[in-house]
This record gives C-alpha cells, sequence and structure tokens, in this order.
C-alpha cells in the first residue's frame, strides 16, 4: 500500500515537473541516425548533445543528471541509456523489418522523449528531450517469389507481342538501392522475354511477353527461370522456374500422303464393294486431327461420280455404288478432299485424285506385286538419306496371263526420285534416282503402273511408301559462336551463371537431333552444365582477386552414330566485390623523424594493398583513436605522415598510434597497423652543471697535505640529449696553474695531483673555472667555478679504499687475464724460439763485440722551451755480456702509462760521452748500442733488484711491489707499434762532446727534480711530483717510498694526454735494472707551470704533463 501511495506521488510530482516543463522548458530535440543490423551495444548517440540543452542546465546540476525514457514503449526494447551521461545504446541486433513502425517505403523513423532530471536533492530540474531514431535499411534481404514454380499455358496461336502476367517478388528492403530493381529471364530467349512495368506503389509487375513464333507440333513445352535482382552491395537475388505449357490450336489442315490412286474396276463389279482405302494425315491432336473424307464439290462430273462411287466420311474407304459400263478409252477420274473437326475446321493442303479403269472382262489387266525387301512397317520401306544413285529400294513382280500384246506389259513410276530398271524375266527393280534428304522430304509415295499393249489397254498399279531414315548428318549447332556473362564473385554454390542452346538439323526426336552439353575437362571443378538443357551453375564460390575471367568450351553432342558434336566459347567475366580489406604492408611501421624540424615536415609515407579494383580497391588512410592527448602528425589520404609542430626529443622521445586504410567499396573494409615514430636526437641541449652552483655549493674544503690520487669531489652534470650527444667530459680550463688538481676526463672526479703544505693555521683558496662539454656536433658546454679550500691541519691523511668492482667482474677480470696470459705465453715461447735462432746463426757470421755502457753516463732534463734532454748513470754493465736473451713485454693500449710510472717526453734522449767515430763506425756503433740494450733488458728481467737506503740493490731479492717499474714496460728500442722505435731516437754517440756538455749545463740550471718513489696506484690521476726545488734528486736518496702492486689489471688513465694527436708517450725505460751493484737513479720534471695548452677543435683543457 506504501510503495503504490510512494507511486502515486512520483506520477503527480512528474506530471507537475511536466507541466512546468511545458510553462518554462525549452524545445530540446536531437536526431541519430543508424543502420540495422549492427551488434549488440552499439552506441547509438547521447542526447546531451541536442543542441542548446546543456548550455540551459544550470551549472550546479551539470554533474548531477540523470536520464532517463519518458514513457516505456517499444524503444525500450531495442535501446538502453545511461542514466548519468545520457548515452543510447542497441541492446538487440535491430531488425528494420521486424518493426511494425518500419514497414513502410519511407524511411523508418521512431520518435521518444527522454526525461532529464537532477541527482541534486535541492533540484527542480525536469527536461524533455525528443529524440528522433532513424534506422537506415541495408540490403539484408534477397527478394523472394510467393512459389519456387509457376505454371503457364500459352497457345500455339499466340502472337507476338502477346504477353502473360507472372507473380512478382517481394523484397522486404526499402530504398532505391535494396529493393528490386529489375527481373531477369534464363532460357528461351529467342521466344520469350520479360516485360517489367512499375507501377503507382513502386512495386513492379513483370508479364511474360511472347517474341517468338510459337509452334506446338515442334515443342509444346519450355522451362524458363525468372531472377529478381535488388541493386544493394553486396547484390542479392532470387528466382523462379516458369513450366510453360504450349495448348495446341487447330493450325495444321489435314494433307494426304499419297495423292494418285489408279485402280481398275471390272464392269461387273456390284453394288457396295469397297474398291479402294484412301487416307490422310493432320499434325494437330485430339479433335483438331480428326478427318471427314469427301469428294471435291468442285468436280464436273459429281453428279455422275456420286451416282457411281461413294466415300465413307470417316474411314475413306471408296465403293462402287453403281453400274459401271465399260467404255474404250473411258476412264473416273474422283478426286477426293479431307476435312478436319476443329475450331475453325481446316480443309486438307492438297487433294487425292483416284483414277478408275473400267476393265472389260473380256481382256485381262497385267497383275503388279511389289516386294519390300528392305525394314520397314506394312507397305513401307526405309532408305537412308546417304543411299546413292541406283540403291535398290523394291522389286516389282509382274504377270499377265494374256499373250501377244495383250501380254506385253510396261511399268513406270511416278516419283522423279526413283526409277525402274528392267530385270530379265524377273521384273523390275526400283531403284534411287536421286540423292534424298530427309530434312527436306522424309516420306514418299512410290506408284509402279504396268499397263499392256492390248486394245483396250489394261492396266495395273500398286504403290508403297519410302521413308528416308535420318542420318546423323548434321553437327549441333549453338545459337551463339560465342557467350558472354557478367557474374559476381562470393556465389553460393549452385547459382545459375549463363544458359547456352543448340539445335541440329536432323529428324526431331531421333537419336541424331537429341542433343546433350558437357564442358571442357578443365572447369568441371568449378561450373557444371545441365546435360538437358545447358544451363550452366557455379559449383564453387569464384574470387575475383584469384582469377576474374573465366573462358571455356562448352560442347553440344548427338546422339547419333557416330555422334556429333559442337562447341561455343563461354566467357565469364568475374565482377568485384569488396570482399578485401586494404592490407598494409607492416603490421608495425617504424618511423625516424629528426627533432626540431620545421612543422609539416615529412616523416615518411605508410604503405598498403587492396586486392580488389575499381572503387573497391581505392584506399584512403587515417589515424585511428589513439591515447595521445595531441598527436603532433597529421596523416594525408596517401599515406603521407607529415609533423604539425616542432617536436622535441627530451619531452618525448617516441610516439605510438593506429592507421587504418579504409576502401571505398561498399560496405567499407578497414584493416589497420601501429605506427612508431621515434625522435631522433640532435645536439640541441648544452650540459647542466648540478654540482657546484655559484653561491649554493661552489665551495670545498680539503686538508694539505692529501696523498696525489686523494678524492676531492666529484662534478655533478647532465645533458638531456642521447647517444654521443650526452656523452660528457670534465676539463679544468682555468685555475690550475700549478697543477695541484686532477679532473678525470670521463668520470668528473677531481682529485689531489700533487701534495702541497700550507703554513701554519692557514688556508688557500683555488677556483677552478670546470667546463662540461658533450660530444655532440657542433660541441655544447658547461662552464662553473668550483672553490677549492686548502687549509692546514696537522691530522694523518689516509688513502681512502679502492672501489671495489664487485665479485663477479673480478672472477669474469681474473678468467680473460688467465686465458689471455695462456695464449699471449705461448705466442712469446714461439717467437723467442724464432728470434733466438736468428741470432744463434747472425752471431755465427758476424763477430759482434759487445761495449759496456760507460760508467759516467748520466740522466739530464732541460726544461726549455725545445724540449727536456735526458740521460741515465749506469755503472757495471759487464754482465751484459754474460748472457743475451730477449725480451718482450706486451700492452693493449698506453692508457696505463699515467697512473705509476715515471714517463719521459718524446725527446728524450740517452747521451754517452764518446769520441767521434766515422759515419760508418757510427751506423754500425747504432745498431750494436740497439742489440746492447735488448739483452740488457733480458737480463734485469731474472734479475730484479731490492732497494735499500744508501745501499745497493741486491740481485735476486726482488720487490714485490715492483709491478710499475720501468722494466715492467716495454724496454725495447724497436718498433711497438706506439709510434717510437730505435731509429726515431738520437743516439748518444751522434751528439759531439760539446753538446753533450751544453746539455749537462742547461739541465742544472733549468730542471727541478723531486726525490720519491712512484706514488701509490689511484685509479683517479698521474703522480705529478710537487715543487720542491732545484736541483737532481735520485731515488738512492727516498725514505719509505714503496711502489704499490697492480690489482687485477692496469689502471684506468684519466690523464687528458691520451686525446692530444702527435704527443706520443715515449717507450723508453729506466735500464737501472741492467747495472749489477749500483742502484737506479731516475729523475723527473716538474710539472709545467704555464697555462695549460687549450684543444681548438674540441675546446677543451689539455694538460701539457705528461
Amino acid at each position: 500500500m506504501a510503495s503504490d501511495n510512494f507511486r502515486k506521488l512520483g506520477f503527480i510530482l512528474v506530471l507537475t515537473l511536466s507541466a512546468v516543463n511545458l510553462t518554462t522548458g525549452q524545445d530540446y530535440k536531437i536526431t541519430f541516425t543508424k543502420d540495422e543490423e549492427l551488434e549488440k551495444w552499439t552506441f547509438v548517440g547521447n542526447v546531451s548533445d541536442a543542441p542548446g540543452f546543456l548550455r540551459s542546465i544550470p551549472a550546479a546540476d551539470r554533474g548531477s543528471l540523470l536520464f532517463h525514457f519518458l514513457e516505456q514503449t517499444m524503444i525500450n526494447s531495442i535501446l538502453s541509456i545511461h542514466d548519468e551521461t545520457g548515452s543510447l545504446f542497441t541492446t538487440v541486433v535491430i531488425d528494420r523489418e521486424s518493426i511494425p513502425e518500419c514497414r513502410v517505403p519511407d524511411p523508418c523513423v521512431l520518435s521518444f522523449d527522454i526525461a532529464a532530471t537532477s541527482e541534486r536533492k535541492d533540484s527542480s530540474l525536469f527536461e524533455i528531450i525528443s529524440v528522433n531514431f532513424v534506422i537506415n535499411d541495408i540490403n539484408d534481404n534477397s527478394p523472394t517469389f510467393p512459389r519456387d514454380t509457376q505454371a503457364i499455358a500459352i497457345s500455339e496461336a499466340a502472337v507476338n507481342g502477346s504477353s502473360y502476367l507472372i507473380e512478382s517478388a517481394n523484397d522486404n528492403d526499402t530504398g532505391a538501392n535494396n529493393s528490386i530493381q529489375y527481373y531477369e529471364l534464363i532460357g528461351d530467349l529467342n521466344v520469350f522475354a520479360l516485360d517489367v512495368e512499375r507501377k503507382l506503389d513502386g512495386s513492379l509487375s513483370v508479364k511474360l511477353l511472347i517474341i517468338g513464333k510459337l509452334d506446338r507440333e515442334r515443342k509444346d513445352s519450355y522451362t524458363c527461370t525468372v531472377i529478381a535482382k535488388d541493386g544493394g552491395r553486396p547484390q542479392r537475388s532470387g528466382t523462379m522456374e516458369l513450366n510453360i505449357t504450349i495448348t495446341d490450336e487447330n493450325d495444321n489442315a489435314p494433307y494426304f500422303t499419297k495423292t494418285a490412286y489408279n485402280i481398275t474396276v471390272k464392269e461387273d463389279t456390284e453394288d457396295g464393294t469397297g474398291i479402294l482405302q484412301i487416307s490422310a494425315t493432320d499434325n494437330d491432336i485430339k479433335e483438331n486431327s480428326w478427318l471427314l473424307y469427301r469428294l471435291s464439290p468442285h468436280q464436273s462430273d459429281l453428279e455422275e461420280l456420286k451416282s457411281l462411287f461413294y466415300i465413307n466420311e470417316h474411314t475413306g474407304v471408296l465403293s462402287v455404288i453403281g453400274q459401271l459400263v465399260y467404255e474404250p478409252g473411258k476412264i473416273y477420274k474422283i478426286i477426293v478432299e479431307a476435312v478436319d473437326r476443329g475450331k475453325p475446321s481446316l480443309l486438307s493442303t492438297n487433294q487425292a485424285v483416284v483414277t478408275v479403269y473400267v476393265e472389260d472382262t473380256g481382256n485381262n489387266p497385267p497383275t503388279v506385286k511389289i516386294n519390300l525387301l528392305s525394314s520397314g512397317t506394312g507397305r513401307v520401306v526405309n532408305v537412308s538419306e546417304f543411299s546413292t544413285v541406283d540403291t535398290f529400294v523394291a522389286h516389282v513382280e509382274v504377270k499377265d496371263k494374256d499373250t501377244g500384246q495383250n501380254g506385253d506389259v510396261s511399268c513406270s513410276v511416278d516419283d522423279s526420285f526413283f526409277a525402274l530398271k528392267a530385270l530379265s524375266n524377273k521384273g523390275f527393280k526400283v531403284v534411287v534416282a536421286k540423292t534424298l534428304d530427309s530434312e527436306k522430304q522424309d516420306l514418299h509415295t512410290v506408284v509402279v503402273t504396268c499397263k499392256d499393249k492390248g486394245n483396250p489397254v489394261l492396266s495395273s498399279s500398286d504403290n508403297f511408301l519410302v521413308r528416308v531414315t535420318d542420318e546423323n548428318d548434321s553437327t549441333p549447332k549453338f545459337t551463339k559462336r560465342k557467350y558472354y556473362e557478367d557474374f559476381f564473385e562470393n556465389n553460393d554454390r549452385g547459382d545459375l551463371v549463363i544458359s547456352v542452346r543448340a539445335t541440329d538439323a536432323d529428324k526431331s526426336n531421333t537419336n541424331n537431333s537429341k542433343i546433350e552439353y558437357y564442358l571442357e575437362p578443365a572447369v568441371r571443378d568449378y561450373f557444371a552444365i545441365d546435360a538437358s538443357t545447358g544451363t550452366i551453375r557455379a559449383l564453387a564460390p569464384f574470387d575475383r582477386e584469384d582469377k576474374s575471367v573465366w573462358t571455356f568450351k562448352v560442347f553440344a553432342r548427338d546422339f547419333g552414330k557416330p555422334p556429333l558434336t559442337g562447341n561455343a566459347t563461354v566467357n565469364i567475366r568475374i565482377k568485384d566485390q569488396n570482399d578485401n580489406a586494404p592490407k598494409f604492408s607492416n603490421a608495425t611501421f617504424h618511423f625516424y623523424v629528426q627533432e626540431n624540424l620545421p612543422s609539416g615536415t615529412v616523416v615518411d609515407r605508410l604503405t598498403a594493398k587492396d586486392y580488389d579494383v575499381e572503387e573497391n580497391g581505392m584506399f584512403t588512410y587515417a589515424i585511428s583513436d589513439t591515447k595521445e592527448t595531441k598527436l603532433p602528425f597529421l596523416l594525408f589520404p596517401d599515406g603521407v605522415i607529415k609533423t604539425t609542430m616542432e617536436l622535441d626529443r627530451e619531452k618525448k622521445e617516441s610516439y605510438e598510434f593506429t592507421v587504418i586504410a579504409i576502401d571505398k567499396g561498399v560496405p567499407k573494409r578497414t584493416s589497420s597497423a601501429n605506427v612508431v615514430v621515434k625522435v631522433t636526437d640532435v645536439n640541441d641541449e648544452s650540459p647542466k652543471i648540478v654540482f657546484p652552483k655559484k653561491d649554493i655549493n661552489d665551495t670545498i674544503v680539503i686538508d694539505h697535505l692529501k696523498p696525489s690520487g686523494s678524492f676531492i669531489t666529484k662534478i655533478e652534470a647532465y645533458d638531456l640529449d642521447e647517444g654521443d650527444n650526452s656523452k660528457l667530459s670534465y676539463v679544468i680550463e682555468e685555475g690550475n696553474a700549478n697543477r695541484l688538481f686532477l679532473l678525470n676526463l670521463k668520470s668528473g672526479v677531481l682529485s689531489v695531483a700533487q701534495p702541497y703544505e700550507v703554513e701554519e693555521n692557514a688556508e688557500e683558496k683555488f677556483t677552478l673555472v670546470i667546463a662540461v662539454h658533450d660530444g655532440g656536433i657542433p660541441q655544447r658546454s658547461e662552464r662553473g667555478e668550483l672553490n677549492v679550500v686548502i687549509k692546514y691541519s696537522n691530522e694523518t691523511t689516509t688513502e681512502p679504499p679502492p672501489v671495489s668492482s664487485g665479485p663477479n667482474t673480478n672472477i669474469v677480470i681474473v678468467i680473460v687475464v688467465i686465458f689471455l696470459t695462456f695464449f699471449l705465453s705461448l705466442a712469446i715461447i714461439i717467437v723467442i724460439c724464432v728470434i733466438r735462432k736468428f741470432d744463434r746463426d747472425r752471431m755465427k757470421t758476424q763477430n759482434i763485440q759487445i761495449n759496456k755502457l760507460p760508467n759516467n753516463m748520466t740522466e739530464i732534463r732541460d726544461n726549455t722551451a725545445n724540449g727536456t734532454i735526458m740521460s741515465r748513470p749506469y755503472d757495471k754493465v759487464d754482465s751484459l755480456k754474460k748472457k743475451k736473451e730477449v725480451s718482450f713485454s706486451f700492452e693493449d693500449d698506453l692508457d696505463g702509462l699515467g697512473d705509476h710510472e715515471l714517463s719521459f717526453s718524446n725527446n728524450s734522449v740517452f747521451t754517452e760521452p764518446v769520441t767521434e767515430v766515422p759515419h760508418h763506425e757510427r751506423q754500425t756503433s747504432h745498431q750494436m748500442k740497439t742489440f746492447q740494450l735488448q739483452q740488457a733488458l733480458l737480463n734485469s728481467q731474472t734479475k730484479p733488484w731490492t732497494q735499500t737506503n744508501g745501499q745497493k740493490p741486491t740481485e735476486g731479492t726482488p720487490n714485490e711491489k715492483d709491478t710499475n717499474s720501468d722494466t715492467s714496460r716495454e724496454t725495447v728500442t724497436s718498433d711497438s707499434g706506439r709510434g717510437g722505435s730505435d731509429d726515431d731516437l738520437p743516439l748518444s754517440h751522434n751528439n759531439s762532446k760539446d753538446e753533450r756538455e751544453s746539455h749537462l749545463s742547461s739541465s742544472g740550471g733549468g730542471s727541478q727534480f723531486l726525490k720519491c718513489s712512484l706514488p701509490k696506484k689511484h685509479s683517479h690521476s698521474n703522480y705529478v711530483p710537487p715543487n720542491a726545488g732545484t736541483g737532481n734528486y735520485s731515488l738512492t736518496n727516498v725514505q719509505n717510498c714503496s711502489l704499490p702492486p697492480h690489482r687485477n689489471s692496469r689502471p684506468q688513465s684519466t690523464d687528458l694526454t691520451e686525446r692530444i694527436p702527435n704527443n706520443k708517450i715515449p717507450m723508453e725505460r729506466s735500464l737501472s735494472n741492467l747495472v749489477e751493484g749500483e742502484k737506479p737513479k731516475f729523475t723527473v720534471r716538474k710539472p709545467y707551470i704555464d697555462r695549460e695548452k687549450i684543444d681548438k677543435k674540441s675546446e677543451s683543457w689539455v694538460p701539457s704533463y705528461v
């Protein structure tokens, strides 16, 4: 009860709101149009799109709108509305023909109202939206006839132009194209046609039109097929079979097959005696063929003849009814005619003449007997139309009992196609006189008349019929030599394709004229022909894209012996339907376009293909719905993709969207492909320095006397570009005049290049200008300043532990090193054996004196503008003569030279005070010196040295940390692949004494040395000694300068000299291990204090020291 009250209140409220709406609301209308047969839940439209609707809704209610059907009608069964959005969807597959309102030829429009209210509690909103839903008809129904077969009876007397109404087909579809457009007739098109007329209601009236002569006697029935076709795409059709019966008309007059009779009657013949049987024929049937015989009324002596003779009108028997009297020369000619019983009755086309001879009983006429030897029935003989002249037909036996002239008999025939030839005492034979043709005349009446020579002459006659038998001498002929037909692809099996017809001129209703049709074997899997009617049907669906034209032979063969065959050509043109969607050449297209190009830049072109033809094969491209909110591309119908704006890879580097190809066929077909556009980078972004930042975090404070390689900080920078454009390099452009700092080119790690000491309780500030360059072209860079404050500290500085690369990396490195060591050792052994053999052979042929190196060789550096000249002191080289070996050092690259080893400039030389020698001796001496150095290096590998303070190196006590000594690198002067060889170095014996003294003197004033061993291994810098005053220092005075061992492999060099062209790192090494009992001495030049060199190409800082 309560619920009913609520319903009533709700209904009153709706009526009230409706009244308010009628008085204050506006009229909102919207129309949606959709095709029938769309899938369930197809989106129809949104009612809120009604013009002016949303603008009239208060802002407070727009977010809380609710939509409902105002009335519960039939529309609720096919449509559903989303109550919050107002979107309409189909709830079923709509069949336009099943909706009563749509069973009209006019457009189907369903009208209904939608009520719009607000969910907001205090809202009084109520609006009505009038919706018109137009359902478009599609061609989903085929024309149908009321029945499959219709029988029609047509009189053979029907004249050309006569028409007979045919039941028309019905098509539930509507519209100019989907309804029935025309009818076609298949079969006997030379006799019948269709007369189609459109009536006032738009339907078609179909009539069968007579256009040829009908003759029931030749053909009494026809079978045709009526096809109704609509104009839709794809086209649909319906068929009905017409069974046409030709009714008989009295159109054939009787005729006499025998037109002449000769009979001799004795004058004493009694009344009522039948003397002759006369017969005629009528080709009609039933009453139209029933005959009546009579004497021709136009005979002049009719009354006399009627008194003597009588003919039975039904049987045609001629009888004597009067007294015959013999009169010499008197004969009676009786003309007989026949008439049928049709309406109207027809008179025979010819007449039969009976010649009656009255025989005198005193004289006997000859007797004639015809013997038929060939096959036949009764008095009919069959003669082939292939019979040649003189072919025997029949035998004539003549007898006359009289004697003399009364018994002298002669005979004759009255048909020119035959002749008589006398047989000696055996009568006569009937023979063919000329060629017979069954098609022209198939029945001959042959009358043989024999008469004597008595007085009066008496005669007798006899006759027989010659039936000319038909022979298969006519080949079936088609009505056309070539048949053409258009046929749509995607047909059904059994669909009618075309009908062909052939005729045979041989006698009808015989095997010679009976025809069967068949096709050539090549197409029997695709077409079938009705053997009796010539109707060709499809055995399989055809695909125009596979084959567009079918050309084949059709044959008509009769049943004669031998059978004869005729043929014709059938050309079937397969018409295209839109059954192929465009096909993209790729499922996914990958295109690349450079950033920063102007709007309208061509990205690339899509490629697709449609195997249909004409409009079905034409297609355009479009971009499908994409997740991209603003896709910066425009797709043209020809497949060209252009940009609509400048692209920025740093904002978005890739775009993905879907494209579709839409053909122009009906129905339209589409296919899709994915497009991925990669935006390629250009160097449009400069590096951005994160650290240091001016006035924010641009100062680093470190303790003084930090050991070389100590980590200070790391320059943090990034580049939004990618690839080489984002690869950064770090250099110090200004503020590092004293070379106190080293900046790793790749990592940006800033480390201590050499220890620096400040006064107690003091600090010094160094402002470094840091430049960060990218690797793009053109190169971009960013600069920043870093303040490094070195302050005094009395705390002991410890070196941070090296960064581990991880256990997996170490294992891989160990494995690689083991394999490389094995193969390199094997190669070294082989090379050593070859060289040793070569040396032994050479030593046998040459007398080589191994000279000792002079004890006073010194190492000198000259820090002048021309470069550095170095020499080193060596003593006691007698041991070089004791052992001669060859050793080689293999290295992958030169990167490690700057980490733990002292290197020398390219213009460093070894000098030795020797006397001037001739030129040819200098050349020999030069070769010997090279050889001596090689042998000395070999000896040194087996005799490592141990350094002690103030003592000589001890042989046999290897220093475990001496992996970075000079002999750990290549010491031979032969070409090592690094650009330097013994031929490149100026040997000391080529210098004069004055020159050597000049070098010595210059080194004393300009060179500055530091006494220290090699620095500990560090991954960030090359060791560079600090300024320690002037003078020469040797390693003999160094305390606690041990050499750290290498880990795993040579450290990665960060020295920028590896990028400096033409700055070859010399491969000379200290020869300290060559001397027995003497400590090796090393001198290191002070780093340059002048401004760093600038590489003009990259504008990056390049240190001048090695």
